[in-house]
């Protein structure tokens, strides 16, 4: 049984449902009411069955890249059999989606377009270059949607969820260039070391340079697009305090939090071997663990 719990990646599932109580938690404050109390447990369960499913879909289309490089997983493993997991994940998916139907259609419609789009993106959409990296960040930050859902109330979730979204998506981008670029350097490594000189030659001068030259544009792109949500998540950021949907609590630590922010921008732009863009992805996600705490003071105090 315990491989059936591995196959989920809880502690996945469970940040899931933790981002689901702060979306609600920032609607509802310290205002619970059973019927509201219901709601979000009843959220927080689907959220967990909902990402476990995807999870373990993900891990049923992948197996036979995880035989070379997670053979540890249930199914490449033989721990699960590949039509088990299959069933498995589909029976997770239903029933997740029956917990958000008892909830309101709203909940349900998010668990719905939620599944699909986990369905799509082990399908197509995990090696496409912003697609996937735009899923990603909508699945993550659709958990404070769901969470506000299942109390009524979009308005604050919807803020958490676009900032959310902007900075996700710019950390996904700064991860794959550093994957890329420790990728293509191992991989020139490996040429220059088998390859004899003469066919090294005719491969650096016309396979390699040119090579480089379209992954240089393509990096260039890359990190224009995550410098660019990083900046618009500054500009949208303030928007809350504003609007009057949070307090002057929100606004102070969110000072540093955009300063981060700005900072990761400026560092993504100098940005050129992969270690420079692994400091960029962990200042991101400081920036972001900032963000979250502003959000939960700014609706408390």
């Amino acid at each position: 049984m315990i491989s059936y719990f591995k196959i989920l990646r809880p502690i996945n599932c469970l940040m899931t449902s933790i981002a689901i109580f702060i979306g609600a938690f920032l609607v509802v404050k310290f205002g619970f009411t059973y019927e509201l109390a219901y709601n979000i447990i009843f959220a927080m369960i689907a959220g967990f069955l909902i990402s476990g499913a995807g999870n373990t879909i993900n891990d049923y289309i992948d197996v036979e890249a995880d035989k070379i490089n997670r053979p540890e997983r249930p199914i490449p493993s033989g721990e699960i059999q590949r039509k088990t997991a299959l069933v498995y994940s589909i029976v997770l998916f239903l029933v997740g989606i029956l917990f958000a139907a008892l909830i309101n259609w709203l909940a349900l419609l998010i668990a719905v377009v939620n599944s699909i789009l986990l369905v799509l993106y082990s399908l197509k959409l995990q090696n496409k270059i912003f697609l996937g990296n735009g899923a990603v960040s909508y699945l993550v930050g659709s958990s404070f949607l769901f969470g506000g859902a299942s109390v009524g109330n979009l308005l604050i979730p919807l803020m958490l969820f676009i900032l959310s979204f902007l900075t996700n998506f710019s950390r996904e981008i700064v991860k794959d260039i550093e994957d890329l670029e420790g990728d293509k350097w191992e991989f020139l490594t490996k040429v220059k070391d088998r390859l004899k000189k003469s066919v090294e030659s005719v491969a650096e001068r016309f396979g390699i340079k040119r090579g480089r030259i379209i992954l240089k544009y393509n990096k260039n792109l890359a990190k224009n697009i995550a410098t660019l949500m990083l900046i618009l998540a500054v500009l949208f950021s303030p928007l809350p305090y504003l609007w009057g949907l949070l307090s002057h609590f929100y606004l102070v630590i969110l000072i540093p939090t955009d300063i981060v922010f700005i900072f990761a921008a400026y560092q993504t732009l100098k940005a050129r071997k992969s270690r420079d863009f692994g400091k960029v992805s962990k200042n991101i996600k400081i920036g972001m663990a900032f963000g979250l705490i502003a959000f939960i003071l700014g609706a408390v105090f």
